[in-house]
């Protein structure tokens, strides 16, 4: 009986310094790298930045003490957890899945590409000569012929002196009503003069307000070039492109046979355009983002839907506090105060 006591007692007091250092009180160390606006470091020395804020408030609802600690840029998260709890912001891999265990993610991003803006009217024309506006041409020019035909209809027989009555010059008539009509200008030239010639062309005026602006608007996005999207590799084929190192768009492009210039950090990539070494970067598009605007670069940063990326946080293999990180951060990022940290880093017009 006394040795199965000792033998218990050594068991016990085994585990007790087998408990991870947390258990006993002690702060959990929190590597973090430099990956604005994920995470950095401000001019006073104190850490911030989207996962940054979310992992305070996420330790603070699980009562949990932590203290950080910067990484040196290019290192690996999985190495830095020899030295540390927790390391923050990662990248979600199944590489990386595979020697350590990851969060839940903190934001998912999708890739993005960097560009030179070219001259107003060069994009312009650029937008002019696309399969969306000759969609919009055409989408409208029916529309047009639809109503013309309708009044030319009931206005042929009591009005033919503006809408001929042969459908070879009368639909023309017609079609020609509708749009200076949609357009507002009203010539005059042709009016109709029946009942349901003027309900239907009273109808026409009130829907054609809505119909001038919506078509202005698309005409103006594709003219200025906003809201095209851009398909990848397709679009950097043939082109000169820099990616930063260990980025999930060095592991996509690669993976596509795309041969890229790998910089150490988005900065770089973007200065390389800069140097006229590089025509475009492809990055995480929030990277892309803060680095053009913190670099006052006037480069255009087209966001894709392309790979998306689950930025998160590491714990070493079967670390109990993983479990206890997620529940505290899934509350987290539910709550409004979650989701005013994300829209402060990364607005919605990024």
């Amino acid at each position: 009986m006394n040795s199965i006591r000792l033998l218990a007692a050594f068991a016990l007091a085994f585990l007790t310094l087998a408990l991870p250092i947390r258990a006993i009180g002690q702060e959990v160390s929190v590597g973090v790298m430099q990956a604005p606006p994920f995470a950095l470091t401000d001019g006073e020395g104190l850490n911030t930045g989207l996962t940054v804020d979310l992992f305070r408030l996420a330790a603070e609802a699980a009562d949990i003490e932590y203290t950080f600690v910067a990484l040196p840029a290019g290192t690996d998260p999985v190495d830095a957890l020899a030295r540390h709890d927790i390391v923050l912001p990662v990248e979600g891999s199944a590489e990386i899945e595979s020697r350590a265990d990851l969060s839940q993610p903190f934001y998912t991003a999708t890739l993005g590409m960097a560009a030179p803006e070219d001259p107003m009217v060069l994009r312009v024309v650029k937008g002019f000569v696309t399969l969306d506006f000759l969609r919009i041409v055409a989408g409208v020019a029916a529309l047009l012929f639809v109503v013309g035909a309708i009044v030319w209809a009931f206005e042929r027989r009591t009005n033919e002196e503006m809408f001929h009555k042969a459908p070879s010059r009368g639909l023309g008539d017609g079609f020609w009503w509708a749009g200076v009509t949609l357009t507002t200008i009203g010539y005059g030239d042709k009016a109709p003069v029946t009942t349901m010639g003027r309900a239907i062309a009273m109808i026409w005026m009130l829907v054609g307000l809505a119909v001038s602006a919506s078509l202005t608007a698309a005409v103006v996005t594709l003219a200025s070039g906003d809201g095209q999207s851009i398909d990848l590799p397709e679009a950097v084929l043939e082109k000169r492109v820099a990616v930063p190192v260990d980025g999930s768009a060095e592991a996509f492009l690669k993976g596509r046979g795309v041969i890229a210039a790998v910089v150490p950090d988005p900065s770089a990539a973007l200065a390389e355009i800069a140097a006229d070494r590089a025509d475009v970067v492809v990055a995480a598009a929030p990277l892309l983002h803060w680095a053009n605007e913190r670099d006052g670069q006037s480069l255009r940063i087209t966001t894709t839907r392309w790979d998306p990326v689950l930025i998160a946080m590491a714990f070493n293999e079967g670390d109990p506090l993983r479990e206890r990180m997620d529940r505290a951060l899934l509350t987290v990022i539910a709550s409004e105060t979650g989701q005013e940290v994300v829209r402060r880093w990364i607005p919605e017009d990024f």
